[in-house]
């Protein structure tokens, strides 16, 4: 297995973010974008993303721990209850534990990464998953951090939408991100152990 010289995301923040700039921030969200398109691309639904399994790797972003990880097909309703870190799950999971988790489920727990990463932050820092869930099954969400470049702060809105319908899927998140002129050098973005 290979080492996280990093470690995880959230710990990675707490430690660099002053020293990385936008560019460093788009970078590593797209990296974790890139991650999620071969997971949805193999039809695999992580259903527990969030900063803790994200690692960082000489820079660069890679998903791990796909304990609770599902192929979505047919025959299967991807359905686990609610687990997972709070501010993360999908809003209507919250509210409903047998809302089936779907692609845009994954997609709204990117969009709260990308809040993080701009912020610094864990989401919701402070309060408790019950708090959490009223709150965000309401339509409540982090406010936006002052100068988050425009497409970068758009694109995250549009990932944690209310109505799963109205999320971008992986596919139009990557060209948003090929039109803030972000780009990965060929590095793998998930990580399996």
């Amino acid at each position: 297995m290979q080492y996280a010289n990093d470690g995880d995301l959230q710990n990675y923040l707490e430690k660099k973010f002053k020293e990385l700039t936008w560019d460093d921030k788009k970078k590593l969200a797209f990296q974790i974008a890139e991650g999620l398109h071969y997971l949805h691309d193999e039809n695999i639904l992580h259903r527990d993303l969030h900063s803790k399994n994200i690692v960082i790797h000489d820079g660069n972003a890679k998903i791990t721990d796909f304990g609770i990880s599902k192929i979505q097909d047919n025959n299967t309703t991807a359905n686990i209850g609610t687990i997972g870190v709070a501010p993360y799950i999908e809003p209507k999971r919250l509210s409903d534990p047998k809302y089936v988790y779907t692609k845009p489920s994954d997609i709204y727990s990117f969009g709260v990464l990308m809040w993080e990463i701009s912020s610094g932050e864990p989401p919701f820092k402070g309060c408790d998953n019950q708090t959490v869930a009223i709150s965000v099954s309401m339509g409540n969400r982090e406010t936006p951090v002052p100068n988050t470049p425009e497409g970068y702060e758009n694109l995250y809105k549009n990932c944690w939408k209310q109505e799963p319908k109205e999320r971008p899927d992986i596919k139009e998140v990557l060209n948003e991100f090929k039109n803030m002129k972000v780009e990965n050098k060929g590095i793998c973005n998930v990580f399996i152990y």
